[in-house]
């Protein structure tokens, strides 16, 4: 039976969780911040209106129920899919990975690099009718930088020193040093702006994004067209229903049936459904990667040898061909899309499997007969599971023997974020919108998703002194350096990247899926009637 929404909320409310691994963020170049940005032509070619004047609605399914909707805090999937159609963020990331304006028309940066400076679009509403102004945008930041928030993107502004907001329109952000990551990091729906006199995000979802929410229940989730958004050609459709289908089976069934317009599937689904005549198999590489994630200060993982035996015992080509049936690339700690700062993982040497230099290291290590342990993951994910049957068949055949434990969704959640409760971890993190999140934010002794307890004042030194250049050469240089270094420590050891499928009703117009944010595609995506 289905719940109230004031009851599903509650429940929300319950649940805490950090989580890295799910935001399909785009890619970033140095350009990015060049000294001023124009609004540019959008090169995305909008769908015709549908003919009918009846209002049009999309339904998406979605593998698990939201747990949460503060953008600020919740970096699940299933819950971003949802509010990134409610709340917009300063800037945007394009299906190109380009930054492009967003709620900022424009933006300068100057001379030395200091201060950014963002100029807002005109006539922006909250869903409440009030305009937004620019001090939203520094309440929704100063409650971003704000420690005791919790918020997930603090790490991401420790260059900020102060902001500024001289009249409506106009936000300065004042930097410490150069911060060659801000106009991208901005772009992060974790930055996403809130109306300063919400007290609850998670229970008044009003944002100024095209859609707005009228119904959450537990298995479905219901949002309609914001009819004062700035932008009037957008949304395509009149309205988004998220309809909860845990089970890939159901989705197919939907998806055939005409039940649902759209579906993530996996890649054997893909070739099932690749005869329907009423689906069609879109298809994006991710920049999202599949990693073995190790607790650094838990014995015996504290000693980087035994970590170093690990990559040596890992077959990633297998994980490549089992789990993603060959629709996958090995990785490092960028995923390979991220083409400009990607390092080339064929030349490292423990990415050659050699069992006998890693049983050579284990006795160095003083485990020359092994040692038992528990490798965690989701049951919610077939992926997770099926990478970590692998990886235990694989340690296994030098002396590691891992008791799988499965997580429910919640509890994978709480474990993740914890720096006590894990030893080993698989799971899924994505490369983000520049590089700096994918090394500094999961890396750095200080950023906010690391949860390994990994520190290396060389590693931390690089990928500061790679924030704080604007040449591109150089950051490339620097970012080499420390993914290098990464591949020795081992704090997380890399498996692959996947490319990810949606099963899409032959009905729907519009829909050009990315590695930028899903609601990128969806807003500019309809029906036929």
């Amino acid at each position: 039976m289905k719940k109230s929404t004031t009851i599903m909320l509650a429940v929300l409310l319950m649940i805490t969780m950090v989580l890295a691994a799910c935001s399909n963020e785009g890619n970033n170049t140095a350009t990015n911040n060049a000294p001023t940005n124009k609004p540019a032509e959008n090169d995305v070619k909008e769908p015709e209106a549908p003919a009918s004047n009846e209002p049009t609605e999309l339904i998406v399914a979605s593998d698990q129920e939201p747990v949460g909707f503060d953008p600020h805090k919740v970096p699940a999937i299933s819950s971003k899919r949802v509010y990134t159609l409610i709340y917009e963020t300063l800037t945007k990331m394009d299906t190109e990975m380009k930054v492009v304006p967003s709620l900022a028309k424009e933006w300068t940066v100057a001379p030395d690099g200091k201060k950014v400076t963002f100029i807002l679009q005109e006539g922006v509403k909250f869903h409440n009718g009030r305009e937004m102004t620019s001090d939203d945008v520094k309440f929704s930041f100063d409650r971003i930088m704000n420690t005791e928030t919790g918020a997930l993107a603090t790490s991401y502004f420790s260059s900020v020193e102060s902001i500024e907001v001289p009249d409506a329109k106009t936000v300065i952000f004042n930097l410490k040093n150069v911060d060659s990551a801000l106009i991208a990091n901005v772009a992060s729906p974790y930055t996403s702006i809130v109306p300063k006199e919400v007290t609850d995000l998670n229970t008044e979802m009003v944002g100024t994004g095209p859609f707005k929410v009228i119904k959450v229940e537990n298995d479905a989730i219901a949002l309609e067209k914001f009819a004062d958004y700035y932008a009037p050609e957008l949304p395509k459709s009149d309205k988004i229903t998220f309809r909860i289908m845990k089970e890939e089976a159901e989705r197919l069934a939907a998806i055939r049936t005409g039940a649902i317009h759209l579906t993530t599937v996996s890649a054997d689904s893909a070739t099932l459904l690749g005869n329907n005549d009423d689906v069609s198999i879109e298809s994006y590489q991710s920049m999202e990667y599949g990693y073995l994630g190790i607790n650094v200060n838990k014995e015996p993982f504290n000693d980087v040898r035994v970590r170093q035996a690990m990559s040596y015992a890992i077959d990633r080509e297998a994980i490549v061909g089992t789990v993603w049936k060959g629709e996958g690339q090995i990785t490092g700690p960028i995923s390979p899309a991220q083409e400009l700062y990607a390092i080339d993982v064929t030349g490292v040497d423990s990415y050659k499997r050699d069992i006998a230099k890693a049983k050579e290291l284990l006795k160095e290590a003083g485990f020359e007969n092994g040692f038992e342990t528990v490798l965690q993951t989701a049951s919610t994910y077939p992926d997770m599971l099926e990478s970590a049957q692998i990886l235990q068949q694989q340690l296994k055949e030098i002396g590691i023997i891992a008791k799988i434990e499965q997580l429910e969704w919640a509890k994978y959640i709480e474990t993740w974020k914890s720096k006590e409760d894990k030893t080993l971890l698989v799971g899924r993190n994505t490369a983000g919108t520049d590089p700096d999140r994918s090394l500094r934010f999961f890396f750095s002794t200080t950023g906010g998703a690391n949860v390994w307890n990994y520190t290396n004042p060389a590693f931390d030194t690089l990928v500061q002194q790679a924030l704080e250049t604007n040449e591109l050469e150089q950051r490339q240089k620097l970012y080499n350096e420390a993914q290098q270094l990464l591949l020795v420590d081992n704090p997380n050891l890399f498996l692959a990247s996947p490319k990810y499928f949606y099963a899409v009703n032959k009905n729907v117009e519009g829909f050009v899926p990315s590695a930028a944010e899903e609601a990128y595609s969806l807003i500019r995506t309809s029906v036929k009637q």
